[in-house]
């Protein structure tokens, strides 16, 4: 454990405010609010709870508590995760490995350790969800009120929760109702004042993405979510469920939930083919499923060397063109072609992003800019 702490700390200090292009926003919309007096809202319709939480720490502390504070989110959403779906003596003895397997990962990794609303997202969904399960119904309803309150569209994951557990659970019906409308009218309340800005139209929930075509859509899709379980890794796990469809078909339907949310996300993730992080959540379900599936630790293992082999090496097998060149334009592809080349591994290339990103995500905070570089407190 005191590994995993020193990982946590380290990776706090290396990562500064993060790659993750909301991170600058969160902060950004925190000093609108003490400094000015008016809500800014960090992206579309906002994300109030992560806003005050990463803008406060972010203000008054610097970069490392919102940094480390991500870590601990991902380990904690990790653990929980692994212990709703798995039976309580294989939890005891998969734990730790299961907690390696998502650490070795490099993009769920280094998604999830930014000072963001997608860890902060990870973490009030699953002890949510534990305490919904466990039926704690007050402790539910206030983790699925914040977590409404961070991320909108975890409403949607929510929702299929409810659902299921109404159609499998008939006997606690009015209490699962209950708790969803507890949860929506009080996680609402955190984004009056947007629809106050705004008139109350909802017309500035909206996506990047929504101009695409279907095509398109799935093409980044599959890309995206190939690069999200790694390089070398997506093949493995592909191979592995190919060999085991009989075993996975029965978890699948022995865990109807399991299956629901990962479907569900992926759907979210079609229509929004942007950030890897919306895809973080179904990423450790597959490897719930994994873990459910395996009788050796052998093909985990393998799977944990092929991880942390990307982060050193890699190789490229689709040569994107973007519509932008300069390095804080944003990033739209607009073309690529089949290439396969031999490429640095994926360490290297997210540190060189990272620096990009914070630099220029710092020219938006003027004279704190340097505080911004430099993972100072913003105050």
């Amino acid at each position: 454990m005191i590994s995993v702490i020193s990982l946590g700390i380290i990776t706090s200090l290396f990562k500064g405010y993060g790659d993750d292009l909301d991170s600058h926003g969160l902060i950004l919309s925190f000093i609108s609010i003490y400094e000015k007096g008016v809500y800014s809202p960090s992206r579309f319709q906002g994300a109030p709870v992560a806003e005050i939480l990463y803008g406060y720490l972010g203000y008054n502390y610097g970069s490392f508590p919102g940094s480390f504070l991500s870590y601990i989110f991902f380990i904690a959403s990790i653990i929980l995760i692994l212990k709703i779906f798995l039976k309580e003596k294989y939890f005891k003895e998969y734990v730790l490995l299961f907690i390696f397997t998502c650490i070795s990962n490099p993009v769920l990794f280094l998604n999830n350790t930014n000072p963001s609303d997608f860890p902060l997202s990870l973490f009030l969904f699953s002890v949510g969800f534990y305490f919904f399960r466990n039926n704690y119904k007050l402790l539910a309803i206030t983790f699925f009120t914040l977590l409404i309150g961070t991320r909108i569209e975890f409403t949607l994951y929510l929702l299929f929760i409810f659902i299921y557990e109404f159609y499998y659970n008939k006997k606690k019906s009015k209490e699962i109702i209950n708790i969803f409308i507890f949860s929506f009218v009080l996680g609402s309340l955190f984004y009056i004042p947007i629809l106050l800005k705004n008139d109350f139209s909802l017309s500035f929930i909206t996506s990047n993405s929504s101009s695409m075509n279907f095509i398109p859509r799935i093409v980044r899709f599959v890309y995206k979510s190939y690069l999200s379980f790694g390089v070398f890794s997506s093949l493995l796990i592909l191979v592995f469920f190919l060999r085991n469809i009989k075993n996975i078909k029965n978890i699948f339907l022995k865990n109807k939930d399991l299956m629901g949310l990962i479907l569900l996300i992926s759907f979210v993730f079609i229509y929004m083919p942007t950030k890897t992080s919306i895809f973080s959540l179904a990423i450790i379900l597959s490897y719930v499923i994994l873990f459910k599936t395996i009788d050796k630790k052998m093909y985990i293992y393998i799977l944990i060397f092929l991880n942390l082999l990307y982060y050193l090496i890699s190789y490229q097998v689709l040569e994107i063109r973007y519509k932008n060149s300069g390095n804080c334009d944003p990033i739209i592809a607009v073309d690529g072609k089949f290439v396969f080349n031999i490429d640095k591994g994926y360490l290297a290339k997210r540190n060189k992003f990272m620096k990009n990103q914070i630099e220029c995500a710092s020219y938006q905070f003027g004279s704190k800019s340097q505080k911004y570089i430099e993972g100072k407190k913003m105050k």
